[in-house]
């Protein structure tokens, strides 16, 4: 499962944190490094804790989406990105968290369009162009899905997922097949593998 990876937000970036945010942020760290372990359910816990107190933190909003997908909860995912899109809809991590939502609940062209979207604000979104292979190929559309992981592999030449996508849709167009392809489950906002969530610092 791939998660987005999000930028994290300090003073030194010219971001400024509200002292009645700071607990947001700490509960939320505390979430990332309870997804990274693989405890999902306190992750859920603790993004809820931090969007009672900041409702609006995308960071949270994105990371509790992609936790509730961990745990296929895909109505709570939904909901949630919904709100973040309503919140911000050019911010590429929400954009690309809603792409993969898409693509794992077999909406293949529409997580293309949210793919896109998000690249259009970040093309260096590697997870996005990730996903927006992986939803071409699923559509048959292996032009498309080599293009995206060629794009991929400019950003990150190792990348092990873009890597296979490449090699899926070559294959796939030297033979001249035109069946679906069954590729892992990408999920935003934060990590390859199950969860790869970068820490927001204060």
């Amino acid at each position: 499962m791939l998660f987005v990876v999000l930028n994290p937000i300090s003073p030194a970036s010219g971001t400024a944190i509200r002292q009645d945010n700071i607990g947001a942020v700490q509960l939320y760290n505390l979430a990332v490094d309870e997804a990274t372990a693989g405890n999902f359910s306190q992750a859920e816990n603790l993004t809820a804790q931090a969007l009672a107190i900041q409702p609006n933190f995308t960071l949270a909003l994105v990371t509790r989406a992609s936790v509730l997908m961990d745990l296929g909860n895909m109505t709570g995912a939904r909901e949630i990105l919904d709100k973040a899109v309503s919140i911000d809809p050019t911010d590429a991590s929400v954009l690309a968290t809603m792409a993969s939502l898409k693509q794992h609940t077999g909406e293949d062209r529409e997580a293309v369009s949210y793919a896109s979207k998000g690249l259009g604000a970040d093309p260096t979104l590697i997870e996005a162009w990730i996903i927006k292979g992986t939803a071409h190929g699923s559509l048959g559309e292996y032009e498309e899905e080599l293009n995206a992981s060629e794009q991929a592999l400019t950003i990150a030449p190792d990348n092990k997922l873009a890597l296979s996508n490449k090699e899926y849709a070559t294959r796939m167009l030297t033979k001249g097949k035109k069946t679906p392809v069954s590729l892992p489950v990408l999920v935003l906002a934060l990590l390859v593998g199950a969860v790869l969530f970068t820490r927001q610092r204060m």
